[in-house]
């Protein structure tokens, strides 16, 4: 598996969760992106995965799942890596528009009963 995202896969994540109002797109340890733009040139330079806070429904304002994302191939895989509760799902990059429905299904599998994922 690439450690990086495409820059097509970069670009669709940027318009589909930078203007959302509950996720965030992340660079490892820097602040959410703000544009697609930032998305965009942040994988034209930089073979690094992206990280997509996505926050659990009625618990604290800070807490979310985070969710790791990278290319394989023409795919785009979802990686919770967690101790006690993680996962993994992979889309095509065609069916990327399918995001929400995608993480949000593999955060509800790793939260304990009774807790789910913030839509997108």
């Amino acid at each position: 598996m690439s450690n990086g995202v495409k820059e097509i896969h970069a670009k669709l994540l940027g318009e589909l969760v930078v203007p959302s109002n509950s996720w965030s797109l992340h660079p490892e340890k820097k602040p959410a992106f703000k544009s697609k733009e930032q998305v965009i040139d942040f994988a034209s330079v930089n073979n690094e995965p992206l990280y997509i806070h996505v926050p659990i429904s009625g618990g604290d304002e800070d807490e979310y799942v985070r969710v790791i994302v990278n290319s394989q191939d023409e795919d785009v895989v979802f990686k919770i890596t967690d101790r006690d509760n993680g996962g993994v799902s992979k889309v095509h990059g065609s069916h990327i528009k399918n995001l929400n429905s995608t993480v949000t299904e593999l955060v509800n599998e790793s939260l304990k009963e009774g807790r789910q994922a913030k839509t997108l």
